[in-house]
Protein backbone atom coordinates (compact mmCIF):
# COMPACT_ATOMS: atom_id res chain seq x y z
CA UNK A 1 0.00 0.00 0.00
CA UNK A 2 1.02 3.62 -0.60
CA UNK A 3 -0.26 6.99 0.54
CA UNK A 4 -2.50 7.09 -2.53
CA UNK A 5 -4.03 3.64 -2.07
CA UNK A 6 -7.03 4.79 -0.06
CA UNK A 7 -7.49 7.80 -2.33
CA UNK A 8 -7.51 5.53 -5.39
CA UNK A 9 -10.01 3.17 -3.77
CA UNK A 10 -12.24 6.16 -2.99
CA UNK A 11 -12.00 7.30 -6.62
CA UNK A 12 -13.00 3.82 -7.84
CA UNK A 13 -15.97 3.72 -5.45
CA UNK A 14 -16.99 7.20 -6.59
CA UNK A 15 -16.86 6.08 -10.21
CA UNK A 16 -18.94 2.97 -9.54
CA UNK A 17 -21.61 4.90 -7.64
CA UNK A 18 -21.63 7.93 -9.96
CA UNK A 19 -24.81 8.05 -12.04
CA UNK A 20 -22.90 9.76 -14.85
CA UNK A 21 -20.62 6.84 -15.48
CA UNK A 22 -17.03 5.97 -14.70
CA UNK A 23 -15.41 8.62 -16.90
CA UNK A 24 -14.88 11.15 -14.10
CA UNK A 25 -13.13 8.54 -11.99
CA UNK A 26 -10.75 7.88 -14.89
CA UNK A 27 -10.07 11.61 -15.13
CA UNK A 28 -9.30 11.82 -11.41
CA UNK A 29 -7.00 8.82 -11.67
CA UNK A 30 -5.11 10.53 -14.49
CA UNK A 31 -4.55 13.69 -12.42
CA UNK A 32 -1.59 12.19 -10.51
CA UNK A 33 0.77 10.92 -13.25
CA UNK A 34 3.63 9.99 -10.91
CA UNK A 35 1.44 8.72 -8.12
CA UNK A 36 1.46 5.01 -7.25
CA UNK A 37 -1.76 3.37 -6.13
CA UNK A 38 0.17 0.26 -5.12
CA UNK A 39 3.62 -1.30 -5.41
CA UNK A 40 3.66 -4.92 -6.58
CA UNK A 41 7.17 -6.30 -6.36
CA UNK A 42 9.33 -3.89 -8.32
CA UNK A 43 6.33 -2.51 -10.25
CA UNK A 44 4.63 0.68 -9.06
CA UNK A 45 1.05 0.73 -10.38
CA UNK A 46 0.08 4.26 -11.53
CA UNK A 47 -3.21 5.59 -10.20
CA UNK A 48 -4.66 5.91 -13.71
CA UNK A 49 -4.18 2.23 -14.49
CA UNK A 50 -5.46 1.16 -11.08
CA UNK A 51 -8.68 3.08 -11.80
CA UNK A 52 -8.70 1.79 -15.40
CA UNK A 53 -9.28 -1.74 -14.09
CA UNK A 54 -12.83 -0.64 -13.30
CA UNK A 55 -13.34 0.48 -16.90
CA UNK A 56 -12.23 -2.92 -18.21
CA UNK A 57 -14.63 -4.61 -15.79
CA UNK A 58 -17.36 -2.32 -17.10
CA UNK A 59 -16.60 -3.38 -20.69
CA UNK A 60 -16.78 -7.02 -19.65
CA UNK A 61 -20.16 -6.52 -17.96
CA UNK A 62 -21.50 -4.83 -21.08
CA UNK A 63 -20.47 -7.80 -23.19
CA UNK A 64 -22.19 -10.20 -20.79
CA UNK A 65 -25.39 -8.17 -20.84
CA UNK A 66 -25.29 -7.98 -24.63
CA UNK A 67 -25.04 -11.77 -24.87
CA UNK A 68 -28.05 -12.18 -22.60
CA UNK A 69 -30.32 -9.99 -24.72
CA UNK A 70 -32.45 -11.18 -27.59
CA UNK A 71 -30.69 -11.03 -30.97
CA UNK A 72 -31.48 -7.90 -32.90
CA UNK A 73 -29.75 -5.15 -34.73
CA UNK A 74 -26.01 -5.38 -34.07
CA UNK A 75 -24.53 -2.28 -32.39
CA UNK A 76 -22.23 -0.10 -34.42
CA UNK A 77 -18.55 -1.03 -33.98
CA UNK A 78 -16.34 1.32 -32.02
CA UNK A 79 -14.36 3.48 -34.48
CA UNK A 80 -10.68 2.49 -34.73
CA UNK A 81 -11.36 -0.62 -32.64
CA UNK A 82 -9.74 -2.94 -35.18
CA UNK A 83 -6.34 -1.22 -35.32
CA UNK A 84 -6.32 -0.90 -31.52
CA UNK A 85 -7.12 -4.58 -30.98
CA UNK A 86 -4.56 -5.54 -33.61
CA UNK A 87 -2.05 -3.29 -31.83
CA UNK A 88 -2.54 -5.30 -28.64
CA UNK A 89 -2.24 -8.60 -30.49
CA UNK A 90 0.86 -7.43 -32.37
CA UNK A 91 2.47 -6.13 -29.17
CA UNK A 92 1.94 -9.44 -27.37
CA UNK A 93 3.26 -11.40 -30.34
CA UNK A 94 6.37 -9.24 -30.72
CA UNK A 95 7.08 -9.32 -26.98
CA UNK A 96 6.92 -13.14 -26.87
CA UNK A 97 8.65 -13.93 -30.15
CA UNK A 98 11.37 -11.27 -30.38
CA UNK A 99 13.60 -12.77 -27.63
CA UNK A 100 13.47 -16.10 -29.49
CA UNK A 101 14.45 -14.51 -32.80
CA UNK A 102 17.05 -12.07 -31.48
CA UNK A 103 18.48 -13.81 -28.45
CA UNK A 104 21.34 -11.79 -26.94
CA UNK A 105 20.49 -8.53 -28.72
CA UNK A 106 21.54 -5.53 -26.54
CA UNK A 107 18.66 -3.23 -25.53
CA UNK A 108 18.10 -0.25 -23.25
CA UNK A 109 16.11 -1.35 -20.25
CA UNK A 110 13.58 0.99 -18.55
CA UNK A 111 15.99 1.66 -15.67
CA UNK A 112 18.42 3.32 -18.08
CA UNK A 113 20.98 0.56 -18.23
CA UNK A 114 21.92 -1.87 -20.98
CA UNK A 115 20.38 -5.33 -21.05
CA UNK A 116 19.86 -8.12 -23.56
CA UNK A 117 16.98 -10.10 -24.97
CA UNK A 118 16.96 -13.62 -23.56
CA UNK A 119 15.11 -16.42 -25.31
CA UNK A 120 12.15 -17.67 -23.30
CA UNK A 121 12.39 -14.88 -20.71
CA UNK A 122 9.54 -12.41 -20.20
CA UNK A 123 10.46 -9.63 -17.80
CA UNK A 124 8.29 -7.82 -15.29
CA UNK A 125 8.55 -4.73 -17.47
CA UNK A 126 7.21 -6.70 -20.46
CA UNK A 127 4.22 -7.92 -18.47
CA UNK A 128 3.53 -4.50 -16.97
CA UNK A 129 3.58 -2.70 -20.32
CA UNK A 130 1.31 -5.29 -21.94
CA UNK A 131 -1.16 -5.02 -19.06
CA UNK A 132 -1.06 -1.22 -19.28
CA UNK A 133 -1.75 -1.36 -23.02
CA UNK A 134 -4.70 -3.72 -22.51
CA UNK A 135 -6.10 -1.42 -19.82
CA UNK A 136 -5.58 1.61 -22.08
CA UNK A 137 -7.51 0.06 -24.96
CA UNK A 138 -10.16 -0.99 -22.44
CA UNK A 139 -10.50 2.66 -21.38
CA UNK A 140 -11.05 3.65 -25.02
CA UNK A 141 -13.70 0.95 -25.42
CA UNK A 142 -15.48 1.97 -22.21
CA UNK A 143 -15.56 5.69 -22.98
CA UNK A 144 -16.69 5.05 -26.55
CA UNK A 145 -19.86 3.30 -25.30
CA UNK A 146 -20.56 5.49 -22.26
CA UNK A 147 -23.42 7.93 -22.81
CA UNK A 148 -21.84 10.45 -20.41
CA UNK A 149 -18.48 10.72 -22.19
CA UNK A 150 -17.54 14.28 -23.15
CA UNK A 151 -14.58 16.64 -23.61
CA UNK A 152 -14.71 17.59 -19.95
CA UNK A 153 -13.14 14.22 -19.05
CA UNK A 154 -9.88 15.21 -20.73
CA UNK A 155 -10.24 18.75 -19.39
CA UNK A 156 -10.68 17.54 -15.82
CA UNK A 157 -7.56 15.36 -16.00
CA UNK A 158 -5.37 18.04 -17.62
CA UNK A 159 -6.59 21.03 -15.61
CA UNK A 160 -6.57 19.25 -12.25
CA UNK A 161 -2.96 18.17 -12.84
CA UNK A 162 -2.04 21.79 -13.59
CA UNK A 163 -3.84 23.02 -10.47
CA UNK A 164 -2.01 20.51 -8.27
CA UNK A 165 1.31 21.46 -9.87
CA UNK A 166 0.59 25.15 -9.31
CA UNK A 167 -0.24 24.39 -5.69
CA UNK A 168 3.11 22.59 -5.36
CA UNK A 169 4.85 25.63 -6.85
CA UNK A 170 3.20 27.99 -4.34
CA UNK A 171 4.55 25.75 -1.58
CA UNK A 172 8.08 26.07 -2.96
CA UNK A 173 7.82 29.81 -3.69
CA UNK A 174 5.74 31.08 -0.79
CA UNK A 175 5.61 28.28 1.77
CA UNK A 176 1.89 27.62 1.32
CA UNK A 177 1.05 24.24 2.93
CA UNK A 178 1.15 21.37 0.45
CA UNK A 179 1.08 17.59 1.07
CA UNK A 180 4.57 16.75 -0.20
CA UNK A 181 5.00 13.17 -1.31
CA UNK A 182 1.27 12.49 -1.57
CA UNK A 183 0.61 13.05 -5.27
CA UNK A 184 4.16 12.18 -6.40
CA UNK A 185 4.98 9.08 -4.39
CA UNK A 186 5.92 6.53 -7.06
CA UNK A 187 9.26 4.78 -6.43
CA UNK A 188 9.51 4.06 -10.17
CA UNK A 189 10.70 7.61 -10.88
CA UNK A 190 13.85 9.55 -10.09
CA UNK A 191 12.87 12.99 -8.86
CA UNK A 192 14.87 15.97 -10.09
CA UNK A 193 14.52 18.90 -7.72
CA UNK A 194 17.61 20.95 -8.59
CA UNK A 195 19.77 22.03 -11.52
CA UNK A 196 23.37 20.74 -11.77
CA UNK A 197 24.52 23.86 -9.92
CA UNK A 198 22.07 23.32 -7.07
CA UNK A 199 19.42 25.86 -8.08
CA UNK A 200 15.83 24.64 -7.51
CA UNK A 201 13.80 23.35 -10.46
CA UNK A 202 10.06 23.61 -10.88
CA UNK A 203 8.58 20.16 -11.47
CA UNK A 204 5.10 20.50 -9.93
CA UNK A 205 3.78 17.05 -9.04
CA UNK A 206 5.92 15.42 -11.74
CA UNK A 207 9.27 13.72 -11.37
CA UNK A 208 11.08 16.22 -13.61
CA UNK A 209 10.46 19.55 -15.36
CA UNK A 210 10.01 17.82 -18.75
CA UNK A 211 6.92 16.04 -17.43
CA UNK A 212 5.53 19.33 -16.15
CA UNK A 213 6.26 20.95 -19.53
CA UNK A 214 4.32 18.29 -21.43
CA UNK A 215 1.38 18.54 -19.04
CA UNK A 216 1.32 22.34 -19.31
CA UNK A 217 1.31 22.19 -23.12
CA UNK A 218 -1.66 19.83 -23.04
CA UNK A 219 -3.54 22.13 -20.67
CA UNK A 220 -2.74 25.22 -22.75
CA UNK A 221 -3.89 23.51 -25.96
CA UNK A 222 -7.11 22.29 -24.34
CA UNK A 223 -7.95 25.61 -22.66
CA UNK A 224 -7.16 27.71 -25.73
CA UNK A 225 -9.60 25.66 -27.79
CA UNK A 226 -12.15 25.27 -24.99
CA UNK A 227 -12.52 29.03 -24.47
CA UNK A 228 -14.91 29.39 -27.40
CA UNK A 229 -17.23 26.68 -26.02
CA UNK A 230 -17.82 28.05 -22.50
CA UNK A 231 -19.35 31.21 -21.11
CA UNK A 232 -19.44 33.13 -17.83
CA UNK A 233 -17.54 31.83 -14.80
CA UNK A 234 -16.44 28.72 -16.65
CA UNK A 235 -14.66 30.79 -19.29
CA UNK A 236 -12.87 32.70 -16.52
CA UNK A 237 -11.81 29.42 -14.92
CA UNK A 238 -10.50 28.08 -18.23
CA UNK A 239 -8.57 31.32 -18.76
CA UNK A 240 -7.02 31.23 -15.28
CA UNK A 241 -5.97 27.57 -15.53
CA UNK A 242 -4.58 28.10 -19.02
CA UNK A 243 -2.62 31.10 -17.75
CA UNK A 244 -1.29 29.07 -14.82
CA UNK A 245 -0.15 26.35 -17.23
CA UNK A 246 1.60 28.94 -19.40
CA UNK A 247 3.40 30.37 -16.38
CA UNK A 248 4.46 26.98 -15.01
CA UNK A 249 5.74 25.90 -18.39
CA UNK A 250 7.74 29.08 -18.82
CA UNK A 251 9.53 28.65 -15.47
CA UNK A 252 10.02 24.90 -15.76
CA UNK A 253 13.49 25.36 -17.34
CA UNK A 254 12.54 22.57 -19.75
CA UNK A 255 13.63 22.80 -23.38
CA UNK A 256 10.73 20.49 -24.21
CA UNK A 257 8.28 23.28 -23.42
CA UNK A 258 9.96 25.63 -25.92
CA UNK A 259 10.58 23.16 -28.73
CA UNK A 260 7.25 21.34 -28.51
CA UNK A 261 5.44 24.65 -27.95
CA UNK A 262 6.89 26.14 -31.14
CA UNK A 263 6.00 22.96 -33.06
CA UNK A 264 2.45 23.01 -31.70
CA UNK A 265 2.02 26.72 -32.50
CA UNK A 266 3.25 26.09 -36.04
CA UNK A 267 0.81 23.21 -36.43
CA UNK A 268 -2.07 25.34 -35.15
CA UNK A 269 -1.19 28.13 -37.57
CA UNK A 270 -1.07 25.79 -40.56
CA UNK A 271 -4.36 24.11 -39.61
CA UNK A 272 -6.24 27.37 -39.10
CA UNK A 273 -4.92 28.96 -42.29
CA UNK A 274 -5.73 25.82 -44.27
CA UNK A 275 -9.22 25.64 -42.75
CA UNK A 276 -9.88 29.27 -43.66
CA UNK A 277 -8.58 28.97 -47.22
CA UNK A 278 -10.22 25.64 -48.02
CA UNK A 279 -13.43 26.65 -46.27
CA UNK A 280 -13.54 29.97 -48.12
CA UNK A 281 -14.49 31.71 -44.90
CA UNK A 282 -15.00 35.41 -44.36
CA UNK A 283 -13.39 37.65 -41.78
CA UNK A 284 -15.09 40.34 -39.75
CA UNK A 285 -13.62 43.80 -39.26
CA UNK A 286 -12.59 42.97 -35.70
CA UNK A 287 -10.80 39.78 -36.77
CA UNK A 288 -8.97 41.64 -39.54
CA UNK A 289 -7.85 44.29 -37.04
CA UNK A 290 -6.63 41.62 -34.61
CA UNK A 291 -4.72 39.82 -37.35
CA UNK A 292 -3.06 43.06 -38.49
CA UNK A 293 -2.05 43.85 -34.91
CA UNK A 294 -0.72 40.30 -34.49
CA UNK A 295 1.30 40.60 -37.71
CA UNK A 296 2.85 43.90 -36.56
CA UNK A 297 3.63 42.42 -33.15
CA UNK A 298 5.18 39.35 -34.76
CA UNK A 299 7.66 41.55 -36.63
CA UNK A 300 9.14 42.58 -33.30
CA UNK A 301 8.43 39.42 -31.31
CA UNK A 302 9.50 36.63 -33.67
CA UNK A 303 13.22 37.54 -33.72
CA UNK A 304 13.26 37.50 -29.91
CA UNK A 305 11.45 34.14 -29.83
CA UNK A 306 13.78 32.70 -32.46
CA UNK A 307 16.87 33.87 -30.55
CA UNK A 308 15.51 32.51 -27.27
CA UNK A 309 14.63 29.12 -28.73
CA UNK A 310 17.95 28.94 -30.56
CA UNK A 311 19.89 29.79 -27.41
CA UNK A 312 18.00 27.19 -25.37
CA UNK A 313 18.57 24.50 -27.99
CA UNK A 314 22.25 25.40 -28.29
CA UNK A 315 22.65 25.23 -24.52
CA UNK A 316 20.81 21.90 -24.43
CA UNK A 317 22.97 20.41 -27.16
CA UNK A 318 26.06 20.82 -25.02
CA UNK A 319 24.65 18.99 -22.01
CA UNK A 320 25.08 15.38 -20.98
CA UNK A 321 21.29 15.03 -20.92
CA UNK A 322 21.10 15.80 -24.63
CA UNK A 323 23.90 13.34 -25.38
CA UNK A 324 22.18 10.63 -23.35
CA UNK A 325 18.83 11.22 -25.06
CA UNK A 326 20.37 11.32 -28.52
CA UNK A 327 22.30 8.15 -27.83
CA UNK A 328 19.14 6.39 -26.60
CA UNK A 329 17.23 7.38 -29.74
CA UNK A 330 20.10 6.36 -32.03
CA UNK A 331 20.29 2.98 -30.32
CA UNK A 332 16.53 2.55 -30.61
CA UNK A 333 16.50 3.31 -34.33
CA UNK A 334 19.39 0.89 -34.79
CA UNK A 335 17.31 -1.77 -33.02
CA UNK A 336 14.59 -1.25 -35.62
CA UNK A 337 17.16 -2.12 -38.28
CA UNK A 338 18.65 -5.01 -36.28
CA UNK A 339 15.23 -6.62 -35.82
CA UNK A 340 14.24 -6.00 -39.45
CA UNK A 341 11.39 -3.74 -38.30
CA UNK A 342 9.92 -6.47 -36.09
CA UNK A 343 10.65 -4.75 -32.76
CA UNK A 344 12.00 -5.93 -29.43
CA UNK A 345 8.71 -6.06 -27.51
CA UNK A 346 6.89 -3.71 -25.15
CA UNK A 347 8.98 -3.01 -22.07
CA UNK A 348 12.16 -4.42 -23.62
CA UNK A 349 13.64 -1.13 -24.83
CA UNK A 350 13.16 2.49 -23.84
CA UNK A 351 14.25 5.28 -26.14
CA UNK A 352 14.15 8.97 -25.37
CA UNK A 353 11.41 10.04 -27.78
CA UNK A 354 8.08 8.50 -28.68
CA UNK A 355 8.82 7.60 -32.31
CA UNK A 356 12.09 5.88 -31.49
CA UNK A 357 10.64 3.99 -28.54
CA UNK A 358 7.46 2.94 -30.38
CA UNK A 359 9.27 1.66 -33.47
CA UNK A 360 11.92 -0.18 -31.46
CA UNK A 361 9.37 -1.98 -29.25
CA UNK A 362 6.27 -2.81 -31.32
CA UNK A 363 7.98 -2.54 -34.69
CA UNK A 364 6.84 -0.95 -37.93
CA UNK A 365 3.54 -2.84 -37.98
CA UNK A 366 2.62 -1.87 -34.43
CA UNK A 367 3.56 1.76 -35.00
CA UNK A 368 1.48 1.83 -38.20
CA UNK A 369 -1.53 0.43 -36.33
CA UNK A 370 -1.24 3.09 -33.64
CA UNK A 371 -0.95 5.88 -36.22
CA UNK A 372 -3.92 4.43 -38.11
CA UNK A 373 -6.09 4.51 -34.97
CA UNK A 374 -5.20 8.15 -34.27
CA UNK A 375 -5.74 9.24 -37.88
CA UNK A 376 -9.10 7.46 -38.10
CA UNK A 377 -10.44 9.08 -34.94
CA UNK A 378 -9.16 12.58 -35.72
CA UNK A 379 -10.42 12.42 -39.30
CA UNK A 380 -13.90 11.29 -38.25
CA UNK A 381 -14.29 13.88 -35.50
CA UNK A 382 -12.54 16.97 -36.87
CA UNK A 383 -15.79 18.49 -38.14
CA UNK A 384 -17.38 18.06 -34.69
CA UNK A 385 -16.54 21.42 -33.15
CA UNK A 386 -17.43 20.38 -29.60
CA UNK A 387 -14.53 17.90 -29.42
CA UNK A 388 -11.89 20.17 -30.95
CA UNK A 389 -10.36 20.86 -27.50
CA UNK A 390 -9.74 17.11 -27.13
CA UNK A 391 -8.15 16.92 -30.58
CA UNK A 392 -5.79 19.76 -29.68
CA UNK A 393 -4.99 18.13 -26.33
CA UNK A 394 -4.16 14.95 -28.25
CA UNK A 395 -2.03 16.92 -30.72
CA UNK A 396 -0.14 18.57 -27.85
CA UNK A 397 0.42 15.20 -26.18
CA UNK A 398 1.80 13.57 -29.32
CA UNK A 399 3.91 16.60 -30.25
CA UNK A 400 5.49 16.74 -26.81
CA UNK A 401 6.01 12.96 -26.76
CA UNK A 402 7.84 13.13 -30.08
CA UNK A 403 10.25 15.57 -28.42
CA UNK A 404 10.53 13.94 -25.00
CA UNK A 405 8.02 11.27 -24.05
CA UNK A 406 8.92 7.66 -24.88
CA UNK A 407 6.14 5.62 -23.28
CA UNK A 408 3.17 4.30 -25.27
CA UNK A 409 1.13 3.84 -22.11
CA UNK A 410 2.39 6.74 -20.01
CA UNK A 411 0.88 7.19 -16.54
CA UNK A 412 -0.84 10.49 -17.39
CA UNK A 413 -3.55 8.67 -19.36
CA UNK A 414 -4.31 11.77 -21.44
CA UNK A 415 -3.51 9.98 -24.69
CA UNK A 416 -6.01 7.18 -24.10
CA UNK A 417 -8.66 9.39 -22.54
CA UNK A 418 -8.49 11.59 -25.64
CA UNK A 419 -8.84 8.61 -27.97
CA UNK A 420 -11.79 7.36 -25.92
CA UNK A 421 -13.60 10.69 -26.10
CA UNK A 422 -12.99 10.93 -29.85
CA UNK A 423 -14.18 7.35 -30.35
CA UNK A 424 -17.38 8.20 -28.47
CA UNK A 425 -17.95 11.32 -30.56
CA UNK A 426 -17.34 9.44 -33.81
CA UNK A 427 -19.65 6.61 -32.76
CA UNK A 428 -22.40 9.02 -31.75
CA UNK A 429 -22.07 10.92 -35.03
CA UNK A 430 -22.17 7.66 -36.95
CA UNK A 431 -25.33 6.67 -35.11
CA UNK A 432 -26.97 9.97 -35.97
CA UNK A 433 -26.04 9.49 -39.60
CA UNK A 434 -27.51 5.98 -39.64
CA UNK A 435 -30.71 7.23 -38.02
CA UNK A 436 -31.06 10.01 -40.57
CA UNK A 437 -30.48 7.55 -43.40
CA UNK A 438 -33.16 5.19 -42.08
CA UNK A 439 -35.65 8.05 -41.67
CA UNK A 440 -34.93 9.37 -45.15
CA UNK A 441 -35.35 5.89 -46.59
CA UNK A 442 -38.62 5.39 -44.71
CA UNK A 443 -39.98 8.71 -45.90
CA UNK A 444 -38.98 7.91 -49.46
CA UNK A 445 -40.63 4.50 -49.29
CA UNK A 446 -43.81 5.95 -47.82
CA UNK A 447 -43.99 8.66 -50.46
CA UNK A 448 -43.29 6.19 -53.25
CA UNK A 449 -45.97 3.80 -51.97
CA UNK A 450 -48.59 6.51 -51.74
CA UNK A 451 -47.81 7.68 -55.24
CA UNK A 452 -47.99 4.17 -56.69
CA UNK A 453 -51.48 3.41 -55.28
CA UNK A 454 -54.31 3.66 -57.83
CA UNK A 455 -56.89 6.38 -57.37
CA UNK A 456 -60.14 5.28 -55.77
CA UNK A 457 -63.56 5.70 -57.38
Amino acid sequence: MTTLTLVTVAVVVYGVLNTRGYGRALALGAATPVGAAAVVGAIAVPTFYAVAVGAVVGVGLRLLRAQGHQPGAAPLPVPASRPLVLLVVTSVLVTLVSPLLFDGLPVLNPAGGVGTLVAGVVTKSNIAQIVYLVLSVGVVAYLARSRWTGPEIVGTAACLTTMLSFWAWTHMAAGIPFPEGLFDNSPAFTFQNTLPGGAPRVRGIFSEPAGLAISCLVTIAYCASRMRHVRGPRSLGVLIIGGAALYLGSISTSTTFLVAGVMLAGLATVVHVASFVLGRGSLSTVVVAVLCAAALTAVWLLPYVANTVGAEIEAKVGTSSYNDRSSADSTSYQLVMDTWGFGTGLGSNRGSSFAASLLSTVGIVGAALFVAAVVILVRRTWRLVEVRPVIWALAATLTAKVVSGPDLSDPSGILWLSLGVLAHAALRDQGRGSTRAVLDHSRGSTTGSSRSQPAEG
